[in-house]
């Protein structure tokens, strides 16, 4: 019995050891040796939340939805039908703008009146008329103051004046006609002229018209591209999880909406 009783008290000994050893006043801190680096538990952080707002014409702009993983630059928001309207539009004031662009039919002006085959004419039928007056002066008297002595004895003087006043008659028509062509082309000239003047009194009126309507045009072009200007693209600036997706207030036709993202290390 006694290596018994021995062996107890060396057990109550190491247990009495054991706990002085754990005692905190008996308890000495030992240095770190270098090199070593102390482990730290590291609790983990809750994820930061990014809140964007967004506007929008239909809730099918909002191309993202509750749940959906995102990544840097992933399209949160996009007219899209806004979008397709107005490039439509654009083109159509393009084409019109082009098309209005082109330039006006000159105006072609009239011919540089030339009255020299009439003035001719004319000349000719007055020299034919001189040569007749001077053939009739020339011409030999008849011999008798009765005319019917004279048709009896001065037949051939009698037909040969005759000849002449014919002549003489032809050549004065000839004359007039020349004339009232000469008239007619002057006429004619005159009518063109005034035809140029209304034709130019149309044009100015039709350039005023197509300067305003050109003016008009890009204005219109104007705001259209004003307004896709307006309508950005809305990106996601951070990779994460969208938490929610929240309608916010709707005015009209213009939706506002708030799109909240989980942000943890990076999503």
């Amino acid at each position: 019995m006694e290596w018994v009783t021995n062996l107890i008290g060396i057990s109550i000994a190491g247990t009495a050891a054991v706990l002085v050893a754990a005692s905190p006043s008996q308890v000495s801190l030992e240095p770190v040796p270098d090199g070593i680096t102390p482990v730290t538990q590291i609790q983990p952080t809750a994820p930061k939340r990014h809140r964007i707002n967004v506007t929008v014409t239909a809730p099918e702009d909002i191309k993202v939805k509750q749940g959906d993983r995102v990544k840097v630059g992933e399209t949160l928001s996009d007219r899209t039908a806004q979008r397709k309207t107005l490039e439509a539009r654009r083109n159509q004031l393009q084409i019109a703008i082009n098309q209005m662009s082109l330039p006006l039919p000159p105006i072609q002006q009239p011919p540089t009146p030339s009255f020299s085959e009439e003035e001719a004419a004319i000349a000719k039928a007055r020299n034919d008329l001189a040569l007749v007056e001077m053939e009739i002066e020339a011409a030999p008297p008849l011999r008798f103051k009765m005319d019917y002595l004279n048709v009896i004895h001065d037949q051939d003087k009698i037909q040969r004046r005759q000849r002449l006043q014919e002549k003489r008659i032809k050549t004065q028509i000839a004359i007039d006609s020349a004339i009232a062509r000469l008239n007619a082309a002057k006429t004619r000239y005159q009518q063109q002229i005034y035809r140029h003047s209304l034709e130019m009194m149309t044009y100015q009126t039709n350039l005023q018209r197509q300067q305003y309507q050109l003016a008009s045009l890009v204005k219109q072009s104007q705001e259209v591209e004003k307004e896709l200007a307006e309508l950005s693209i809305v990106r996601s600036p951070y990779a994460g999880r969208v938490r929610r997706v929240k309608i916010v207030s709707q005015t009209d036709r213009v939706i506002t909406a708030e799109i909240t993202l989980d942000v943890r290390n990076g999503g």
